[in-house]
């Protein structure tokens, strides 16, 4: 069975540095395999500006934001699968839909994942101030070991 890391990945500058710290990580590992993730999640309450009126629309309106996200998480694995690979490390990687720590903490045990990773700080109005949400509801959440990868390098 491989040795499998979950990476957390949204395309943040974060997150890059997360990606390059888990390839290094898997490249030392003889069996080593890295499966991205990107989560999304919409509120309940969520309405689309002036889709107020029609149910119907709203519905539809909804479904097409839904669908635009899922897209730019594709890509975003596509991406980060790229450049694992090319630097020799086996990666897949999927879109989920719900609260990134659920999903982050669901995966890495359907993966049997030895590690979850994630930057420290995601794409927020409120990153640059604290500790990002999702690294640490992590920290306190998960029974599976988490690398949180810091936003700066220290000089």
């Amino acid at each position: 069975m491989p040795t499998t890391l979950v990476l957390g990945y949204d395309g943040s500058d974060c997150a890059k540095k997360a990606l390059a710290h888990t390839a290094e990580i898997a490249k030392h590992l003889d069996d080593g395999e890295v499966f991205v993730v990107s989560a999304f999640e919409f509120s309940i309450g969520y309405v689309p500006m002036g889709m107020t009126d029609s149910p119907l629309m709203i519905s539809a309106e909804y479904d097409q934001h839904v669908d635009m996200v899922r897209g730019f998480g594709e890509q975003q694995i596509a991406e980060a699968r790229a450049e694992l690979e090319k630097q020799g490390v086996r990666a897949s990687g999927e879109v989920r839909e719900g609260k990134p720590v659920d999903v982050l903490i669901e995966a890495a045990r359907e993966k049997q994942a030895v590690a979850i990773v994630v930057g420290s700080h995601g794409e927020g109005a409120m990153s640059a101030a604290f500790l990002g949400s999702t690294a640490l509801k992590l920290l306190h959440h998960s029974d599976i070991p988490v690398l949180v990868v810091p936003r700066h390098d220290k000089k």
